[in-house]
């Protein structure tokens, strides 16, 4: 039994792997660094960034795009799927900013909670509007 799969299939499968290959070293990072050097100090904050988060940002990012390149149906699903893709991953860069030098203002991390906070509802919005059922005409 052989089972065809579209080349928009088997590139979301691949971008599901990459994905998940990334958040388990992101997570093997984090044990290193937290558990086993113990590095829990403020000026290890850089190194968590570099290490730990970014690996994670860009895990689920694949792993995201993975899914929605899999499942695509509608194109103003994809306008939407990018809009927020884009203000959440802009939204995690400058988180990332603040974090390689740590920042204690707690206004530096203002715009990057909007973006995330905008742009991770687009984000599921797209995907609502690709799953819901088309009417027939």
């Amino acid at each position: 039994m052989c089972v065809e799969l579209s080349a928009r299939s088997m590139i979301g499968i691949v971008f599901y792997v990459l994905g998940l290959i990334l958040l388990v070293y992101a997570g093997l990072n984090f044990n290193n660094l937290f558990f086993v050097q113990r590095l829990m100090a403020k000026s290890d904050i850089p190194v968590y960034s570099q290490m730990v988060f970014i690996p994670i940002l860009a895990g689920l990012l694949v792993l995201l795009d993975g899914s929605f390149i899999a499942n695509l149906k509608r194109t103003i699903s994809g306008v939407l799927y990018v809009l927020g893709n884009f203000a959440w991953v802009y939204g995690f860069y400058l988180l990332y900013l603040r974090l390689s030098v740590p920042v204690e203002d707690i206004s530096a991390y203002r715009i990057a909670f909007y973006l995330i906070s905008v742009g991770v509802p687009v984000f599921i919005i797209g995907a609502i509007v690709n799953d819901v059922h088309k009417g027939s005409k």
